[in-house]
């Protein structure tokens, strides 16, 4: 597949599929049935169900099932995505306090820095550029995701609202991980595999890429489903400078730090490749989850999750051209 046909595979894909989902949910709407709105909203559950749960944890067992023997630096990924969350966090804390944002702005703003669009749009581009080994990479890069997400960011968000102290019990009530579970026991049985010499059948590559490819796509369109674009204009340079932030700030400083761990040799430099795209990722619609919850700047959340999916157009043909030096 040549290097266009890629760029084209992941824009039809990443563009595509959420805009099919608004469209619905529009549609929806604009019927004034409301059991059809529920409807819609009870399969966008059953749908990202069945994406976390089902496809996405057999998608990873497969994949590192058929890695060659995992050395024990793979198991630095964890910590690199800590630190990517946790330097995103901090640079959107700086900028927000320059841009002279309120609490409720930064809390929200907080969310954009910190939480990346990694399960869905990082794994396919990173199936799409670097192939289906990196399916298991992807799962220990984001395996601590859910417990610093639930654990720390969340929290963190909480703090800036007036509405905190009547919303910590919810926070508290959230510490449980059922994804994670998924994706863990996923893991543990594809190690288990490796490790114990079972022979992977060649097969078992197609259904891991197809997996991974169904679970990007139900993901996004259900992430269409609950868009809002009316506030993008208003928050357009909060959004740039997300983009500032995702794009660059991010993205050098966990590559650099993975290079100077001595990971840029392993399979011709895979991991170090991996960890470069998933670190320069958008804002994840997670993030619009604890402003929602807290009562931040919902809006200000959503500009910075569109402004920065749309400037997948420029940095994934960046990517494409930066990758080889890597």
């Amino acid at each position: 597949m040549s290097h266009l046909e890629r760029l084209c595979l992941a824009f039809f894909i990443i563009f595509v599929f959420p805009a099919l989902g608004y469209i619905c949910a529009v549609r929806a709407k604009r019927d004034g049935d409301p059991s059809r709105s529920e409807k819609l909203a009870t399969l966008r559950i059953r749908l990202q169900s069945s994406a976390i749960f089902v496809l996405m944890p057999i998608s990873a067992l497969l994949s590192l099932w058929g890695l060659p023997r995992p050395e024990p630096n793979l198991f630095i990924l964890p910590f690199l995505g800590l630190a990517a969350y946790v330097w995103g966090g901090l640079l959107s804390f700086g900028c927000a306090r320059i841009m002279g944002m309120t609490a409720e702005q930064t809390g929200g703003f907080y969310c954009c820095g910190t939480f990346s669009n990694i399960g869905a749009v990082g794994s396919l581009v990173c199936l799409i550029f670097l192939g289906e080994n990196t399916i298991a990479l992807v799962a220990l890069y984001r395996i601590l995701e859910e417990i610093f997400y639930f654990g720390v960011s969340f929290p963190i968000a909480g703090a800036f609202s007036s509405r905190s102290r009547e919303n910590n019990f919810v926070v508290k009530k959230s510490r449980v991980y059922p994804a994670l579970a998924a994706i863990v026991a996923g893991l543990a049985a594809g190690l288990w595999l490796n490790y114990a010499g079972v022979a992977r059948p060649a097969m078992m590559g197609v259904i891991a890429s197809v997996a991974m490819f169904a679970a990007t796509m139900i993901l996004l369109f259900a992430i269409g489903m609950t868009l809002r674009v009316s506030s993008v204009w208003r928050y357009r340079g909060a959004g740039l400078v997300m983009c500032g932030i995702k794009f660059a700030g991010v993205p050098v400083a966990v590559t650099s730090l993975a290079w100077l761990l001595g990971l840029g040799d392993y399979d011709g430099g895979l991991i170090i490749k991996t960890v470069a795209i998933l670190s320069s990722m958008p804002v994840a619609m997670t993030a619009l989850v604890p402003p929602s919850l807290f009562g931040l700047d919902t809006d200000l959340a959503n500009a910075c999750w569109i402004i920065t999916t749309a400037g997948l157009i420029l940095v994934l043909p960046a990517l494409i051209g930066i990758l080889p030096f890597i």
